[in-house]
């Protein structure tokens, strides 16, 4: 046990040592550092670069040994030596214009505080980490046939550029070309292989300007690239234009024939299209019937320049092409279509939104047409303004894209129309969808200008025109209208954006101040001008005479209603009666008179000389007197000369009404033939003459006359012996009491008989209108002197017109 314990303390003791030892050689012997390359320039100099060795170095020194050649490392010919110190981890030392295919050895020392440490020494050939000098670029020029490619040529410094022609040749080179193309910020940088003073490079763009640098390395990847060479512009040959321009058109007037003044839109070919310089667009216009539009309007020697004219377009279908060239020759065709002025366009798209991103750019997105087929969308927008027209911006856009964002042209503030318009079979386009949007609102810059419009009492009318879209600034939701006046409050009332007038009530004299402001989204603008209203007392005086002159013209209205109303009235019981005295038996005189009658159990009554019919309206007390009933009755104005049964029996013309009754009476009203609303009649007739003619040609009733005679009580005959010419002339004449008389039995003529009442009261004289208002009455004393006779005239076939002659009824 003893000698195992004895070995194990052995070698813990050992361990110990080698322990000390090491720590002691690693304090005494520091790492050295390690190189990491060099660069040599040809008669110039070489920089190095290494990894630092322990942290106590406090400096380095690069040793740079020149070895002449296999010869002299067997000989103790001293070598030559360059070397440079620095404290940094890289040094450049002068190679005194040695020439780099020399071989050179290389070593790095460490100084520290307390010992040196060195880098293994590495030798080898210069040229191996040989950095070539900038080439020089001559020239780059096209390719005749081939506008893919340039040609380019360089040259070198046989001094500086230690690359012989013949390792050129061989492809010891490595090359790279840069390429810039013009308006471009990026370059391409392409790998090109290079054995000789001229190569081409492709793969570029027709008709393109490019500028072009070129660098070298020798050999292998521990060669550096060389410095770029100098620039050289070349521009590639002109190619046939691979696309045509995106072509559009807006429809901007149409007269009254149809002919529509078109804009024609294009967009300028990028250069990834157009393959050269463009000298000129070729538009031309036909009718579907292909009738070349040579009147051409302002799209004649279209520069290139240009991206718009106008054209003149009948009312029928007709086409458009339009195709760019260049020196190489001229592009495809590009074709609208343009429906007849009368036609019906396609649907637009749907659901059309808008959504701001930032201040310069709108997502823009659409549904496609329901149950259509579309070939593509046209996206239009345009700033919304006044005072100037702005440029409309478009997009021809692909079937399958249905959003788009809007980024050319587009600022803050500003008010945009956007729109879109479906594509169909390539050819027409449907409506357009159209919505407004800002990418940010303020408030407004201006308010409205206030207008007084009218000043009625305290009833103030106001107007204002909208503020111009350019100081609008967002959509206007509100109006606030101000109004003050000394000594009162301020005041204001809302008015919603889409008004553009409002009536003040209820003020009180005074000045007032009036202006308004425009509300948007953002808040309130800025007032407007303000309005200076003066109302005073002497309005309101004013007012309140309107007033009251308002309310007596209504009272006047309003009693010349209820006259017309009872003239109406007054119109259907008492209807219009022709005059049979105008009529052209006013002069006929009758050849026979009929013999006086009287009945015995009569008294004698004296004659009356003259006939009269009185026709006259009953409202009154029958305790009135003759001369009161001339007075105060209501005579219905009509005249009678004569009088016609239904069997022919004429009375003569001397049968009169008393002109003196119906001067008198206190109301003359025209009677029209409808006398449905006159149940009951009341007639007195009083005839006075001799039927001498019983043969006279019969008057017959005219076929436009008509009335409803439904009674006719207490009429009085009264037969004088004498002649209507003759009133001194006077006989007594007893009467006679008839009842139930109807038309009916009237069937052949008959001499005049007093026991026959159809000869006594012919028909003519209910179609002739005779007729009383429904309050008629006989006045007492005088139906004391005249017997009753009572005619039932229920039937009265024949109808009056009060167009027609008085003769004829």
């Amino acid at each position: 046990m003893e000698g195992r314990s004895a070995s194990v303390w052995i070698c813990l003791l050992g361990a110990g040592l080698a322990l000390a030892l090491s720590v002691m050689t690693s304090k005494a012997l520091p790492r050295p550092p390690r190189l990491l390359g060099c660069v040599f320039l040809n008669r110039a100099n070489v920089t190095c670069r290494w990894e630092a060795g322990g942290a106590s170095a406090t400096r380095y020194t690069l040793q740079i040994q020149r070895i002449p050649g296999a010869v002299a490392l067997t000989t103790n010919t001293p070598l030559k030596t360059f070397t440079c110190t620095t404290s940094d981890t890289s040094c450049t030392a002068d190679l005194a214009r040695s020439s780099v295919r020399f071989t050179f050895c290389v070593t790095i020392t460490a100084h520290g505080l307390s010992s040196n440490t060195s880098s293994d020494r590495r030798c080898q050939p210069g040229r191996i980490e040989m950095m070539l000098p900038p080439a020089t670029l001559n020239s780059v020029k096209p390719v005749n046939g081939t506008p893919q490619c340039l040609h380019v040529i360089w040259s070198r410094t046989l001094s500086e550029f230690s690359v012989s022609d013949t390792e050129i040749k061989n492809g010891s080179l490595n090359s790279q070309i840069e390429v810039t193309e013009e308006g471009q910020l990026d370059s391409q940088v392409t790998n090109v292989t290079v054995k000789d003073y001229s190569f081409p490079v492709c793969l570029l763009r027709p008709g393109t300007l490019y500028a072009v640098r070129l660098c070298h390395r020798y050999r292998g990847p521990e060669s550096p690239w060389s410095p770029w060479s100098n620039a050289q512009q070349g521009r590639t040959a002109e190619d046939v234009p691979s696309a045509a321009p995106a072509f559009w058109r807006q429809v901007t007037q149409t007269d009254r024939n149809g002919w529509r003044l078109t804009s024609l839109l294009w967009k300028a070919l990028p250069h990834v299209l157009a393959n050269g310089r463009l000298l000129f667009y070729n538009l031309t216009c036909q009718t579907e019937s292909s009738a070349i539009l040579n009147d051409q309007g302002t799209c004649r020697d279209l520069h290139p320049t240009r991206t718009s004219c106008t054209f003149l377009l009948p009312a029928e279908r007709c086409s458009c092409a339009l195709s760019a060239s260049n020196s190489a020759g001229t592009s495809p065709q590009a074709q609208i279509w343009l429906l007849g002025a009368s036609e019906t366009e396609p649907p637009s798209p749907r659901q059309l939104t808008a959504r701001p991103l930032d201040d310069n750019s709108v997502n823009v997105s659409w549904t496609a047409p329901a149950n259509r087929s579309v070939s593509g969308y046209v996206l239009e927008y345009f700033a919304v303004r006044e005072k100037d027209g702005s440029v409309l911006h478009w997009e021809r856009l692909n079937s399958s894209q249905t959003t788009f964002v809007i980024t050319e042209g587009v600022k803050p503030m500003e008010r945009y129309a956007v729109s879109v318009k479906a594509l169909y079979s390539e050819r027409w386009a449907g409506k357009n969808r159209t919505l407004h949007i800002y990418t940010r609102q303020a408030v407004p810059s201006a308010g409205p200008v206030v207008e007084v419009q009218q000043i009625t009492g305290g009833r103030l009318e106001l107007s204002w025109s909208p503020v111009p879209v350019e100081l609008l600034r967002g959509f206007i939701r509100n109006y606030t209208l101000h109004y003050t006046a000394a000594k009162q409050p301020h005041r204001s009332v809302f008015v919603r954006g889409n008004v553009q007038h409002y009536t003040l009530e209820g003020l009180s004299p005074g000045n007032y101040d009036i202006f308004m402001q425009a509300i948007t989204d953002a808040g309130t603008g800025a007032a407007g001008p303000i309005a200076n209203v003066h109302i005073g007392s002497e309005e309101i005086s004013k007012m309140m005479y309107v007033v009251l002159s308002l309310m007596v013209t209504g009272s006047l209205a309003l009693a010349l209603m209820a006259c017309l109303a009872q003239k109406k009235i007054k119109r259907k019981l008492c209807q219009f009666v022709p005059d049979p005295s105008n009529s052209s038996l006013v002069h006929w005189i009758p050849k026979t008179t009929s013999q006086s009658m009287k009945q015995p159990w009569e008294p004698e009554r004296p004659q009356i000389a003259n006939s009269e019919v009185i026709l006259f309206c009953e409202n009154e007390p029958l305790n009135y007197d003759l001369d009161q009933i001339t007075e105060n009755f209501i005579i219905c104005n009509q005249t009678y000369s004569s009088l016609l049964d239904s069997s022919g029996f004429r009375v003569p013309q001397s049968v009169q009404m008393s002109k003196k009754l119906f001067s008198r009476g206190p109301l003359r009203k025209p009677f029209t033939t409808d006398l449905s609303p006159s149940p009951i009649l009341y007639s007195s007739v009083i005839f006075s003459h001799t039927l001498k003619n019983p043969a006279a040609p019969l008057l017959s009733p005219s076929p436009h006359q008509s009335c409803d005679c439904r009674h006719v009580s207490d009429v009085t005959l009264l037969l004088g012996g004498g002649s209507a010419a003759s009133p001194k002339h006077q006989s007594s004449t007893p009467f006679s009491v008839v009842h139930s008389v109807s038309p009916s039995t009237a069937v052949h003529p008959q001499p005049a008989d007093v026991h026959s009442p159809k000869h006594i009261f012919p028909q003519s004289l209910c179609s002739s209108g005779l007729s009383l208002q429904p309050d008629t009455f006989i006045h007492p004393h005088l139906s004391s002197l005249l017997p009753p006779l009572f005619v039932d005239l229920s039937y009265c076939p024949a109808e009056c017109d009060n167009h027609t002659s008085p003769a004829v009824c």
